[in-house]
């Protein structure tokens, strides 16, 4: 097999990494005194050598290696790539969650201020109307009590007897009329006249004919 040949099958960047390795083992040979040419002539000559068949093989096994490093690593950091991209994803699904959850929350809290201040609302205005009840009640009662207690005063004071309203043809103070004149005594009794009256007579004024002589308002009983 032609070894220019092979040679000229491999990358430029190949061919250049096998002529710098030629020329670092004829370096490496002119120190230990293996050749008698001078250091430049054996390192240009070591750079000229044709490349030997086994060192060209390890060399593209080399690059073989390297590239499926490389596309390993590109691999490797595609997938960290999308799961960083998953990750960024699922914490803004989660942050979106959240954010309905604590707007549901919220919504519910409210809902439920606003049934708490509805049923304190009723249980206050029924409590007022309780209360206004009640008061009626009392103020039926203290009317009630107001009249009972003036209809007890009422039977407890007789009605006064209306007098008689005074004539010329009455002595005032005396009921029935006793015509003004002389004097009057009861008839039946002991007094001396000349004018007598049958009782009883109520006595509702002074008692000039003197008829009430105990004092309790009738005469002549």
């Amino acid at each position: 097999m032609d070894r220019s040949g092979i040679a000229g099958n491999f990358p430029i960047r190949l061919r250049r990494l096998v002529s710098v390795g030629a020329l670092v083992l004829a370096v490496g040979a002119s120190v230990t005194g293996c050749g008698t040419s001078s250091p430049s002539k054996a390192s240009h000559a070591a750079a000229m050598a044709p490349v030997p068949a086994v060192s060209l093989a390890s060399a593209s096994a080399a690059s073989a290696a390297a590239e499926s490093s490389a596309s390993a690593a590109a691999v490797e950091s595609s997938a960290a790539a999308a799961a960083a991209a998953s990750s960024a994803s699922a914490a803004k699904a989660a942050q979106a969650s959240a954010s309905k959850v604590q707007a549901a929350v919220s919504q519910a809290a409210v809902r439920k201020a606003v049934a708490a201040a509805s049923k304190a609302a009723a249980a206050a205005a029924q409590k007022a109307a309780a209360d206004q009840a009640a008061a009626q009640a009392a103020a039926d009662r203290a009317a009630a009590a107001q009249r009972s207690a003036e209809a007890s005063r009422a039977a407890a004071s007789p009605t006064p007897t209306p007098t008689p309203a005074a004539s010329s043809d009455c002595t005032p103070g005396y009921s029935p009329c006793i015509a003004p004149g002389s004097d009057v005594d009861c008839a039946g009794g002991s007094g001396n006249g000349p004018r007598y009256v049958e009782g009883p007579v109520t006595v509702t004024g002074p008692d000039i004919y003197d008829l009430d002589r105990d004092g309790n308002g009738v005469g002549c009983q």
